[in-house]
Formats: structure tokens, C-alpha cells, sequence
């Protein structure tokens, strides 16, 4: 069975090392550029490879990419819960006026954008925070608590991108805190629902993409973005928080 602490130190201890390399090695301040994409890559995967090497020391790493890949198993209101960022894009697209610039999103920058979010986004990160973290926490105080509990690691996880040039460095901090619990809120619940990671990496993936097409596609810059999609995300957690008590 694996522990918690040991969870956290390792995926701290790896993602703190490569964004030390990211900091001071020439080259690596950008991930996609040759010498950077490796330290970024890890950088993002601490707490994937953190729940792989922990769960591989304590039998349960097959179980745990099981979990990844599992589909059929899963409710569709989770896989629906998945796609809810399409939701806040479209508010977003109503308050600015229209929808994203379609001429401006080809299908290779489409694909570009799918491909590189979702390795430096949920791959790298859901096997650890709903893949052993969540379901680790839940046990003990409940799936609500245990969101709350993994967004603040999971914030503070990403505060050393405020050091280096970053998409989330142009944000607000206490903004990017607010998106931030709201999506731990929401992938709490899907988790709760559904022992399967899957759906939480596409909801991961959707946040991400769906924030690169609303700024692609001329939607405002990032804090703009971010801020008329604030409300829309908590409402959303509200309603899988109603959910997932009505389920209960």
C-alpha cells in the first residue's frame, strides 16, 4: 500500500530538480525547444512518474495503468463531467461577442495543440493527483476534503512556474488558486464516480485545450479568459458537488 508522504516528497523532489534545470540551464526556458522539452517533460511528470515508482515498489503499478486506460466501466455522466470545459468556452465566447476564429485554428495547429497538452499536462500529473492521491485522501476524510486537500498541493505544485516565462505566469495568482480548486472540486467528484483516470485526464486536456483555442481563436488574452471562466468552472463544481451527494 502505498503512503501519502512518500507520494508528495517525490513528486516535489522531482518537479523542484527540473524546474531548477528550467531556471538555470541556456536553452531550457522554453519547452519547445530542444534542450528544454526534456527538463519540462519532467518537470510535469513528477507526480506520474512519483505514483509509478511507488506503486511499482508496492505491486500495484498494474492496477494503477489499468486504471488509466479503463473506459467501460466508466458512468456517462463522468464522461459528460469531462467535457464541461467545451461549456465554459462557450460562456466565454458569449461574453466576448462571438465564437473563436475558426480561420485562425488550422488542423495541424489543432492537433499541435491536443498532442503537446496532453503530454505536458495529464499524463504527466493524473496518475498521481486522481490516480493515488485522491483516492487516498477520500478514504480517510471523505472525497470532498480530499479535493480541497489535493488542490492546495496541487497549487502549490505549481507556483514555481511564476519563476520562468510560463502561460500561467501571466495570470494572477490568486485567480489561477480560484481555477485551480474548481477543477480539483470537479476531478474529485468524477474520481468519487468512476475508479477509471481517464476521465480525468480528458477533463485535464479539455481545460487546457479548450484555454489554447479561446486565445488562438482571439478570445482575449489569458487573464481575461481566465476570468470570465472563473464563474462558469465553479458552478460547475457546484453542480458535480450536488451530484455526487444525490448519488451518495
Amino acid at each position: 500500500m502505498m503512503a501519502l508522504t512518500p507520494f508528495i516528497l517525490l513528486t516535489f523532489l522531482i518537479s523542484l530538480v527540473a524546474f531548477a534545470g528550467i531556471y538555470w540551464v541556456p536553452g531550457a526556458q522554453s519547452p519547445e525547444s530542444a534542450r528544454g522539452l526534456p527538463v519540462w517533460l519532467l518537470a510535469v511528470w513528477g507526480p506520474s512518474l512519483a505514483a509509478i515508482v511507488l506503486a511499482a515498489r508496492s505491486g500495484e503499478l498494474a492496477g494503477l495503468l489499468q486504471r488509466a486506460v479503463m473506459l467501460s466501466d466508466v458512468p456517462l455522466p463522468v464522461w459528460i463531467m469531462s467535457l464541461t470545459p467545451i461549456m465554459a468556452l462557450l460562456i466565454a465566447a458569449y461574453r466576448h461577442g462571438g465564437l473563436p476564429d475558426a480561420h485562425l485554428l488550422t488542423i495541424a495547429m489543432a492537433s499541435k495543440l491536443v498532442l503537446f497538452n496532453l503530454i505536458l499536462g495529464p499524463l504527466g500529473e493524473e496518475l498521481g493527483w486522481r490516480g493515488v492521491m485522491q483516492p487516498m485522501l477520500a478514504g480517510q476524510i471523505g472525497w470532498f476534503s480530499a479535493s480541497l486537500v489535493v488542490g492546495v498541493v496541487w497549487f502549490m505544485w505549481h507556483l514555481p512556474l511564476w519563476l520562468v516565462e510560463s502561460p500561467q505566469s501571466e495570470l494572477p495568482i490568486p485567480l489561477f488558486a480560484a481555477h485551480v480548486m474548481a477543477y480539483a472540486v470537479i476531478l474529485g467528484g468524477m474520481t468519487h464516480l468512476s475508479t477509471s483516470i481517464a476521465p480525468a485526464i480528458l477533463f485535464h486536456l479539455a481545460v487546457n485545450v479548450t484555454a489554447g483555442v479561446a486565445l488562438i481563436g482571439g478570445l482575449g488574452d489569458s487573464v481575461s479568459y481566465f476570468r470570465a471562466t472563473l464563474l462558469p468552472y465553479w458552478a460547475i463544481a457546484l453542480a458535480v458537488t450536488g451530484w455526487v451527494t444525490i448519488r451518495a
